[in-house]
């Protein structure tokens, strides 16, 4: 990555995110017009929108998450959870209780967060979401756990201390919450404060937990196009120019015709346009819906 790409909207340090990008965290600052522009985002004013339900809104307590019936009321089911409507009161006195509370895409309900989050897609060609999360004082956050996408925390009330992982994992990983309590690798402690971030790849384990005052911070997660993905397009495209059939002739000669498949595989993968097929698998990128930052 060569320019900002959109970065400069959060930090005049938009050069170390593109280096660090896809390989290792780094903690960042926030310019003061982008961090004016969060103010506004509190608990108290997120949890009076009528609108926001879950699955949008969860709570967790010592690191783990509470299942939605303890957060609802009876009524009629949301669409995609069926523990009821948010009981407001039930989630004050949780927060109250030290609960950690995650709003996710709140840029659906946050003009600002809105705009930010259009900004950052369009720059970057790729998904932008946002979670809040609001942690109270001494009171930790999520377990031990990897994310599928890239994260930048903002911090804008409170502060924050970190464990995560210094790079990105080499070997094989699965997104969500790990076995053992933290990863076997090299580990970096970082405590934001408000208009400090963090950014963290793919990947890369990490834990938080509020220090002696309440925590507010917003995650913008970024989902680029995977590999899986450009590889499923390439192999689509490349599969129409494709003649010989695998599943017509002698049962002797099925090896003999796969060889022949393979080469006019390799050889119309090989007149692709790679950049049509990447730009076509950011714009699918930019309309998907992003999975819950957890």
């Amino acid at each position: 990555m060569t320019r900002s790409y959109g970065f400069d909207l959060l930090t005049a340090e938009s050069s170390n995110i593109e280096t660090a990008w896809g390989d290792r965290m780094i903690p960042l600052s926030i310019t003061p017009s982008f961090l004016a522009s969060l103010d506004r985002i509190t608990i108290d004013r997120l949890l009076e929108e009528r609108s926001l339900q879950p699955p949008n809104i969860t709570f967790a307590r010592y690191g783990r998450q509470i299942p939605d019936r303890e957060v609802t009321t009876g009524g009629k089911p949301t669409a995609n959870s069926d523990a009821g409507l948010l009981d407001r009161t039930k989630a004050r006195a949780l927060v109250a209780d030290g609960a950690t509370v995650m709003v996710y895409q709140a840029h659906q309900m946050i003009d600002s967060l809105r705009a930010i989050a259009a900004h950052i897609s369009s720059a970057l060609h790729a998904s932008c979401g946002t979670t809040v999360f609001h942690t109270p004082a001494h009171n930790p956050g999520l377990g031990w756990h990897r994310d599928g996408q890239h994260v930048i925390a903002v911090q804008i009330a409170g502060s924050k201390e970190w464990r995560v992982e210094k790079n990105a994992p080499s070997h094989w990983w699965t997104s969500g919450a790990l076995v053992t309590d933290g990863p076997d690798t090299d580990l970096a402690h970082v405590t934001l404060r408000r208009g400090e971030a963090l950014y963290m790849p793919p990947g890369v384990a990490h834990t938080a937990r509020a220090t002696d005052e309440s925590s507010t911070h917003v995650s913008f997660v970024i989902q680029e196009p995977e590999t899986k993905d450009l590889t499923l397009a390439i192999f689509e495209r490349a599969s129409r120019c494709v003649r010989s059939r695998l599943e017509r002739g002698p049962i002797t000669q099925r090896a003999a015709r796969a060889r022949a498949v393979a080469r006019e595989l390799a050889s119309a993968i090989h007149e692709l346009d790679v950049d049509e097929l990447l730009r076509m698998v950011e714009e699918d990128a930019m309309e998907a819906e992003l999975p819950s930052c957890t």
